[in-house]
């Protein structure tokens, strides 16, 4: 009878060993669908569509935490992007292509593993103005922007804690990976950032290097060189209106002639934007944007965008907006007004473009 005792205590304590871990830890479900109708007209021609993610990447996502003691916790974010208008996924098939990390919290900072958001990412996000969405639909930074230096594959990074107002970064992330038929350096990304906040105004630099291959055909043995990224940032909020300024400049590539994602190629350029964010516009918030995009040494791949957007909060969340864009593109320039995530409707080199947009936003 003592022994049939004991065996019961022990599947006892084994059954509810992992309830209670699971008393120390929590798992969120979340998610944002953003659907649009826009109109574009460009080269004499005109385009309407049903768009997703305009204002707003669609996305749904879990995250969660365990607290495993000493302040510290472990963490992970799986978040996948979705196309509100077909259902399909938003990054080119992957499954969680937006984040898919794990990693630890603590006093001293956080490091994550996996697929992470860049130093430039955030310095995106924080310096451009918006209500229901940043870096997003209107604005002249979302237009211009290389992406491959947003989002990094197997990467490690690390942020430091709040220092006063001040919070450091560093990523490197191992862009080949090992893959055999690749040069073993292609997409190896190396970046750091440092952000400043002290009440109404706020600061941002960011370094990125990532290397690239202009060989028309990706082998083992193909040529590679270093591009270069910097980002400045700076914010300052009047209350009546918030004014944020963003400037990238990117060097180490005067070979590379036109963008290309797959090597991780960008031309030598430099783009810059000023926006406003203006509050309290009939209940609303009024977002303006202008930037120009700037190709070293061929001034025909030069471009100019102007954005205006009108943000309206139904509830806390759910919104609605409107917004007009322009974009003036030189001979040889072929830039849209991009969504979200993922590209805009399509431009010729050389044509302008003017496009409309009005749509929904609802998070879960």
């Amino acid at each position: 009878m003592k022994n049939y005792l004991k065996k019961c205590w022990y599947a006892l304590c084994l059954f509810t060993l992992p309830y209670a871990a699971h008393a120390q830890s929590s798992v969120t479900l979340y998610g944002v669908l953003d659907s649009s109708v826009q109109y574009a007209r460009s080269g004499g021609q005109s385009t309407t569509r049903v768009d997703s993610s305009n204002a707003f990447p669609s996305n749904w996502g879990i995250q969660g935490a365990e607290d495993i003691g000493w302040g510290t916790k472990v963490i992970f974010r799986l978040e996948s992007g979705i196309n509100v208008a077909n259902g399909t996924s938003a990054q080119a098939g992957k499954f969680f292509g937006r984040e898919a990390w794990v990693g630890m919290a603590g006093p001293y900072g956080r490091v994550q593993v996996g697929l992470n958001n860049t130093p430039e990412m955030w310095g995106l996000l924080r310096f451009l103005a918006g209500d229901l969405g940043h870096w997003d639909w209107g604005h002249a930074a979302n237009n211009y922007d290389f992406f491959p230096t947003t989002k990094i594959p197997n990467s490690v990074i690390y942020v430091s804690p709040n220092l006063s107002g001040l919070t450091l970064s560093a990523m490197y992330g191992f862009g080949a990976n090992g893959d055999p038929s690749q040069p073993s350096t292609l997409g190896n990304t190396v970046s750091a950032g440092m952000y400043y906040t002290n009440g109404t105004f706020a600061f941002e630099a960011d370094y990125l290097s990532q290397v690239y291959t202009t060989a028309p055909t990706i082998t083992a043995g193909a040529p590679t060189e270093t591009g270069n990224h910097d980002l400045f940032g700076v914010s300052y909020d009047f209350g009546v209106v918030k004014v944020d300024g963003l400037f990238v400049l990117h060097r180490g590539a005067g070979s590379v002639k036109t963008l290309n994602t797959t090597t991780f190629a960008d031309p030598n350029n430099f783009y810059y934007e000023v926006s406003a964010q203006v509050p309290n516009v009939m209940n609303g918030t009024v977002m303006l944007s202008f930037g120009q995009y700037k190709l070293q040494g061929n001034s025909e791949g030069n471009s100019t965008s102007y954005g205006l957007r009108y943000d309206y909060r139904i509830s806390k969340r759910t919104g609605v907006y409107a917004g007009v864009s322009v974009i003036r593109n030189g001979s040889e320039a072929g830039f849209t007004t991009n969504s979200g995530q993922g590209p805009g409707i399509a431009v010729k080199p050389g044509d302008n473009q003017v496009a409309t947009v009005v749509g929904i936003v609802h998070a879960f």
